[in-house]
């Protein structure tokens, strides 16, 4: 029986070809709610940062944004799938949300490149001491295209991602990828990722993660 099966079990029945219907209607009933929860949260905190153009993202995009997320993870011959590497049950719950994250703000990138440049950063302006700041609070741009921020050391969103994947532990890589991002990009709480993520640490635990992956961060980008 499907709902028998283990995460990976049932991710690799997932992925055969012809299609397993019975797996595919268990991985949607465990994981399709916090998928939908990742994806309408992050799509909220996204569009209301675009007061100028929030026409151009209602709320009916979370279903197809939702779907994007399928999409992702069986292109290419369902890689994403096949990369899971979660050693906990619930890892699997902390990697779709990196995905449905991601998916988001691939969105909304694609909508406005046309019309904005990357977007560059102080360090010190994204990471702040206090935990107060919140990185796409400042992603915004004049209409001719300068970025609305004093530069000192300047990193794009882009490059913080990119040296994200190498500040984390191989052992909590997806679980602490997330906090990273709800705390810094979507502007949660500690408590709120605690309750979010379903996690059996404390706030104070989960502020000490978030302060070893930033030490770690900054002298990343420092480099």
């Amino acid at each position: 029986m499907a709902d028998e099966l283990t995460v990976f079990q049932l991710l690799e029945r997932c992925r055969q070809r012809p299609l397993d219907e019975a797996a595919w209607n268990e991985f949607v009933r465990r994981y399709d709610p916090a998928i939908r929860a990742h994806v309408a949260r992050t799509f909220r905190v996204r569009a209301s940062q675009e007061t100028d153009r929030r026409p151009q993202f209602p709320d009916d995009l979370i279903d197809d944004l939702v779907q994007a997320v399928y999409v992702r993870l069986v292109e290419q011959g369902s890689l994403a799938l096949a990369r899971f590497q979660g050693n906990r049950d619930n890892s699997i719950y902390y990697y779709l949300g990196v995905i449905s994250m991601n998916v988001v703000r691939d969105s909304f990138r694609e909508a406005k490149a046309y019309k904005r440049p990357k977007v560059s950063f102080s360090l010190d302006e994204l990471l702040e001491p206090n935990g107060e700041s919140v990185i796409l609070k400042n992603a915004i741009s004049d209409i001719d295209g300068r970025a609305v921020t004093s530069l000192r050391a300047p990193v794009t969103i882009e490059e913080i991602e990119s040296a994200l994947k190498r500040s984390v532990s191989r052992k909590h890589r997806d679980r602490d990828t997330l906090i990273f991002q709800l705390r810094y990009f979507e502007g949660l709480t500690l408590e709120e990722i605690q309750r979010s993520l379903g996690l059996n640490i404390s706030p104070v635990g989960i502020g000490s993660i978030l302060n070893r992956i930033t030490t770690r961060l900054r002298e990343r980008l420092k480099r």
